[in-house]
């Protein structure tokens, strides 16, 4: 039998505080569901945690590509000394003159410096290069030849050396005698000059300067 809530004033109060008690009970349930103060900062403490490690990232990215930037403009640089010194040194030319009173080559090479005779192409003649380094500097310095008072220029005022670069931190010289197949550190004035030139500048892999086989064959034909 269907009651009829609008003709019992009772019931309808009884279904009334039913509904609100049935409201009361969902909302406390959903108000159940929110955050806490807790969670709140547990959440807070997290995603600070995420920003501070994409920052990290972020600033490694940017170190990185700044120190492949570096890296390129060094390789260049190093690259430009290397091939500097090949063109110049393949063009060696066994030229011999009075040194001490003897009739040498005129090439002289320490592991920290080198000095050597090469053509001048558009004017003929001969000039002296001499490479030396120190200081974490590479210098440079050349004069005309015939000249009496090379030993005196080569070893007199270092205002006149050029620097080709700065800040290398390492630089030597070596010099392969076929003679006793093996590599050394001086090579004195002579009557032979190496038949190899090692470079090994900063950390690139040790570049070779193989002479040209004119320069042997004609090494004691030349004299001043």
């Amino acid at each position: 039998m269907k009651i009829n809530n609008k003709k019992n004033p009772a019931l309808r109060i009884k279904n009334t505080e039913f509904k609100k008690t049935v409201y009361c009970s969902l909302f406390t349930v959903h108000c159940s569901k929110g955050f806490t103060l807790l969670e709140l900062l547990i959440a807070m403490i997290i995603l600070s945690l995420v920003a501070v490690v994409i920052g990290a990232g972020y600033h490694i990215g940017i170190n990185a590509w700044e120190k492949g930037e570096a890296e390129i403009n060094e390789t260049q640089r190093l690259r430009a000394i290397s091939a500097l010194m090949s063109q110049q040194m393949k063009s060696m030319y066994p030229l011999k003159m009075k040194i001490d009173n003897k009739d040498v080559i005129v090439f002289q090479g320490k592991s920290k410096s080198m000095l050597f005779a090469t053509s001048l192409t558009n004017e003929g003649g001969c000039k002296w290069i001499r490479y030396s380094f120190k200081d974490n500097t590479l210098f440079f310095r050349e004069g005309l030849l015939p000249d009496k008072n090379l030993e005196e220029k080569i070893e007199g005022n270092s205002e006149k050396e050029e620097v080709i670069d700065q800040n290398i931190p390492e630089f030597k010289f070596e010099y392969y005698s076929a003679k006793d197949d093996s590599w050394k550190d001086e090579w004195d004035f002579g009557e032979t000059i190496p038949r190899q030139i090692r470079v090994t500048l900063s950390y690139f892999h040790p570049f070779l300067i193989t002479m040209p086989l004119w320069v042997k064959e004609t090494q004691t034909e030349q004299q001043l």
